[in-house]
């Protein structure tokens, strides 16, 4: 209904134009008067085609230099504008509309460094790009996308628009051409330092888990890459003519629980959500190079539980959910933890990141260290935006046990992390 309006519209304008300057010809008569009829004749029979060329046969078409990136990176892009028929065009624009996800930009370790100020990195991404066609059938245009930020961000649309030489006749056309783009936490080394409260010895700059020595064969299943080959149950193997691997009681929990808060709250602070995201990027990667038994867990808008598995599918499913993850839900963290410790199994290293913390949520995590073998708690926050009450309740965590890593942007700056465990 809209487009059958604008195009009356813009059909009378045509009309309009073309009875008043024969009319003036008619009436005024002479050289002069029929000279500019003529002159202007080609103009109005242009604006007509213009009107009725199917702008909207064209085929657009998007291609990204990658469809999968680390948070920073610059994107390069290229748009491509095919049409059938060579029809003249005076000029063509293109518009790509973002999503909202992209209207921020992403400085690396930069960004940490006035964490107070995050509105600092918002960016109106806006590209308008703008050629003179004429009678090219194929149009290409590119541009980059720079200083892209983590998340899964859709590409939805581009606007053409074209009109003729006086902007008498205006034409645009909306194309849907989705496509997704992928962009992983940006991820660093990271140190964990077990601390050994000793005369004689000081910090350890290494990270044992305590391997369990019993062994206890409790069944078969399938073989997975990673598995040893003295786990290969032969027997079984040769009975069902498929690699099967012995199942240990082990296996059936984790040795390593890491907990991310993923809870929105009205007085967040994106970066350090942010920070949080990125430092469970880097402790995942360290953790998986020193054991096999771990687990990850979001709490947010719903619980994602991860149980590691040693196969690369397993671990992209892993960045995908830390690449897409935001800051949802109305359940407070500390709730969510409080029922999801009821089910845990105890006797495990419990990891928790948060980025907000208050009585209720150190309730919860004393009530979790009394169940886990140790309990890591990770707190990221602004160092000017630390109160008295965030002091008062870190102390309260250290004296029941609990290790406290307090990550601001002295730490979160650095290119490698150092913690304590």
């Amino acid at each position: 209904m809209r487009y059958s309006t604008q195009f009356i519209v813009k059909l009378s304008i045509v009309i309009i134009l073309f009875v008043t300057l024969f009319s003036y010809a008619m009436f005024q008569g002479g050289f002069v008067s029929w000279f500019l009829f003529y002159g202007f004749l080609p103009f109005l029979i242009y604006m007509a085609c213009l009107l009725v060329y199917p702008i909207h046969q064209w085929e657009v078409e998007r291609h990204l230099s990658k469809s999968v990136a680390t948070g920073g990176e610059t994107i390069d892009v290229e748009v491509t504008l095919t049409r059938n028929f060579p029809f003249p065009l005076y000029y063509c624009v293109i518009e790509e509309y973002f999503p909202d996800s992209l209207k921020r930009k992403d400085t690396h370790l930069e960004k940490f460094r006035h964490m107070d100020k995050p509105e600092d990195l918002k960016e109106q991404r806006r590209v308008t790009l703008v050629s003179f066609p004429w009678f090219k059938k194929k149009i290409e245009y590119s541009y980059s996308l720079e200083r892209v930020p983590r998340g899964e961000h859709d590409l939805k649309s581009i606007r053409v628009k074209t009109g003729d030489f006086f902007g008498f006749v205006k034409r645009e056309f909306v194309y849907e051409t989705e496509q997704k783009l992928l962009v992983f936490p940006y991820k660093r080394k990271l140190n964990m330092i077990e601390m050994v409260y000793s005369f004689e010895q000081g910090a350890s700059p290494s990270f044992r888990l305590n391997e369990k020595n019993s062994n206890v064969v409790t069944g078969v299943r399938d073989y997975m890459p990673g598995d040893k080959f003295a786990w290969i149950d032969w027997k079984t193997t040769a009975k069902k003519n498929e690699m099967m691997t012995k199942e240990f009681e082990q296996e059936k929990s984790a040795d390593i629980l890491v907990i991310l808060d993923a809870v929105y709250h009205p007085s967040m602070n994106p970066l350090a959500f942010e920070g949080a995201v990125e430092f469970t990027a880097s402790l995942l990667d360290e953790l998986h190079k020193q054991s096999s038994q771990l687990a990850f867990m979001t709490l947010g808008d719903g619980k994602q539980f991860f149980p590691f598995q040693q196969d690369y599918k397993h671990k992209q499913m892993i960045q995908r959910q830390l690449a897409k993850i935001r800051p949802l839900g109305r359940v407070p963290f500390a709730q969510q933890l409080d029922r999801e410790r009821t089910q845990l199994p105890s006797g495990m290293i419990t990891m928790i990141i948060s980025h907000h913390l208050d009585a209720q949520t150190e309730q919860a995590l004393h009530k979790l260290a009394q169940k886990s073998r140790k309990l890591l708690f990770f707190y990221l926050r602004p160092q000017s935006q630390m109160s008295f009450q965030d002091h008062q309740l870190i102390k309260a965590l250290k004296h029941r046990g609990v290790v406290v890593n307090v990550l601001s942007e002295e730490h979160l700056i650095q290119e490698e992390f150092g913690v304590n465990t």
